[in-house]
Order: C-alpha cells, then structure tokens, then sequence
C-alpha cells in the first residue's frame, strides 16, 4: 500500500491486524518484566498486546505513522487487560519520537519495508536502543527480492551499528516467518 488513509487502515485492520507472526515472534523471545519495548510500525497494536503480561513493570510503545492505523490502535487496546498500559504515538521510523538510550526491544513485526528510508529508520533504531538492546525484525515470508535484497538489509544493519545475533524461522499450522535478532554492535 503506498497510501495509507481510513480505508487501507481498516482493511489492513481486518485482514492482517491479528496475524500470527505477532504471537509467534513475541513467543520466541526472552522479555524482562521491566523491559521498555518499542514497536515501530505498530499497526493495530498486537505484538504490543501480546507481549504486555510478558512485562508488567515494563514500557510499551507503539509508534506508527498513520492516524487511523492508531486509532484502531487505541479502540483494541481499549478492550484487552494491559492496553491502557501502551502508549501509541504518531511518528516516523525515521523519527521515532522516543528517547535517546531508552528501549530494551525494538520490534520492526512485518514494518520495515514500509519505512521510507531503511538506513535512516535503522539509524533512528540504534539511537533509541540502550547498550544491550535489541532489535528484533520479523518478515513474513523472508526478505522479498531475493539473496541480493537479504545482503541489502544485512549491510543496512551493519551501517547502523547494529549486527545480527540470531536467525529463526518460526512456524505454527499454516503461518511461518522469519525472525531477527540483532544487537548493538560491539565491534564497528
């Protein structure tokens, strides 16, 4: 979708905003119970949802750059157990409003390849992350056009300052993803 308005918001809403890959990534990872998590291109706010009982001291926020897709956001956050816990913001992964040195978990869930400017958001990424950070991408299906755009994404990474610590693909019944962990990176 190159434009985002109410219609494409609500579709998207309804036809990707409960997706599995949510569940499954956040299954998959080791969340502190005071983590400070932040989701960029959070979309109707599941993975935030679902990994909300995981950090009960925690943080969480959802960035995303369209105002309905926050709105909707919001209306489901309204009715699950931990939403008033999760603040949406508007804003660009390019300029996440969110402070310097101040998330444990970036979550780019199926974002990334809206982002305008990757090298930027993957910058706007490091800025946010504390020392022992992590970004973690998820990509339904893998990185689309191929082993050169994979090699692409990976060198984005690096320049950011960031590398990839673990790969996993991650599957139940018809739904599978790949997932990426990445860290501050210790070496540059």
């Amino acid at each position: 979708m190159s434009e985002w308005n109410a219609e494409t918001a609500q579709w998207y809403a309804d036809k990707y905003g409960e997706y599995a890959t949510n569940r499954l990534a956040v299954d998959a990872l080791d969340v502190a119970p005071d983590a400070v998590i932040v989701d960029v291109g959070c979309g109707t706010g599941s993975a935030l949802r679902w990994v909300a009982a995981r950090a009960p001291g925690g943080e969480l926020v959802g960035v995303d750059p369209v105002p309905q897709m926050l709105e909707i956001a919001r209306e489901r956050a309204a009715d699950h157990p931990e939403g008033q816990r999760i603040d949406f913001r508007e804003g660009l992964a390019e300029k996440l409003p969110v402070g310097d040195d101040h998330a444990d978990l970036v979550f780019a869930f199926d974002s990334i390849d809206h982002w305008h400017d990757k090298a930027a958001g993957l910058a706007e990424v490091r800025r946010v992350l504390r020392t022992d950070g992590r970004l973690v991408v998820v990509k339904d299906g893998g990185v689309p056009g191929g082993a050169e755009a994979r090699r692409e994404l990976f060198d984005q990474i690096g320049r950011a300052g960031l590398e990839i610590l673990d790969e996993r693909t991650l599957a139940d019944d018809d739904v599978s993803c790949t997932m990426w962990v990445c860290g501050v990176a210790t070496k540059i």
